[in-house]
C-alpha cells in the first residue's frame, strides 16, 4: 500500500508542474485572443479604414509635390489614386474664414492639378513640399463615410539656397467607401498664414 502511495505522489510531482504550465498557457491564449470588455467586435477593420483614410492624407501631398516639381502627369496618376471623379477642391485666403467666399474653387482634383500647375509655374516655384499632420478622422455612422481634419505646413521653393514662400493651415475633408477603397470627396483648406521667407543678404 504504501508503495502504491509513493508512486501515485511521485507521479503527481512529475504531472502536476506540467498541468499548471498548460493551464496557464491556456488562459494566457484566451486573454490575448478576447477583446477586453466594450471594446467593438470589428474593431479590426475600424483600425484598417483609419490607417487607409489617414493614407490618403499623403497621397494628396505626393501628388501635389510632383505636380511642385513640375510633373503634372505624375501628379494627377496619384491623385486618381485618392480622389473620387468629381471632388472638389476649396480653398479661403488668409485672414478670411469660411464665412467669405473662397479665393479657389474647383470641381474635380483633375482641375486643382491644372490650377497648380499653372500657378506653381507662374510663381516661379521650382519644388515644393507639403507637409500634413495632426490628422483626426470621424467616420460617419453607417461606416462608408468619414470626415478629416490635418494641418499643413507647406513651402514652396523659389531658390533652395535663398528663398521660400510658406504656407500653413487646416484642411477639412471628406471622404467616402468605394468599390476600390476610401477616396477623398472633397478637400477644403483654410489659410493661416501665407508669407516669403529670405534668406539675409550676405
Amino acid at each position: 500500500m504504501s508503495t502504491n502511495g509513493g508512486r501515485f505522489s511521485s507521479f503527481l510531482r512529475r504531472v502536476l508542474p506540467v498541468a499548471s504550465m498548460l493551464a496557464l498557457a491556456g488562459a494566457a491564449t484566451l486573454l490575448i485572443a478576447r477583446p477586453a470588455e466594450g471594446t467593438s467586435s470589428n474593431g479590426l477593420p475600424r483600425l484598417e479604414a483609419l490607417q487607409e483614410i489617414e493614407q490618403l492624407e499623403y497621397c494628396y501631398a505626393a501628388g501635389t509635390d510632383a505636380i511642385g516639381r513640375g510633373d503634372l502627369a505624375k501628379g494627377k496618376q496619384i491623385y486618381s489614386e485618392c480622389f473620387t471623379p468629381n471632388a472638389p477642391v476649396v480653398i479661403w485666403a488668409a485672414g478670411t474664414d469660411t464665412d467669405d467666399p473662397p479665393a479657389v474653387s474647383v470641381p474635380s482634383a483633375d482641375a486643382w492639378a491644372d490650377l497648380i500647375d499653372d500657378l506653381f509655374a507662374d510663381s516661379g516655384y521650382v519644388s515644393t513640399q507639403h507637409l500634413i499632420s495632426n490628422i483626426r478622422i470621424d467616420i460617419l455612422p453607417g461606416g462608408s463615410t468619414a470626415k478629416i481634419t490635418s494641418y499643413l505646413i507647406a513651402t514652396h521653393v523659389y531658390d533652395p539656397l535663398g528663398s521660400v514662400q510658406v504656407a500653413h493651415g487646416t484642411y477639412e475633408n471628406e471622404a467616402v467607401l468605394t468599390p476600390s477603397g476610401w477616396k477623398l470627396s472633397k478637400r477644403t483648406f483654410q489659410t493661416l498664414s501665407f508669407m516669403r521667407v529670405d534668406a539675409p543678404a550676405p
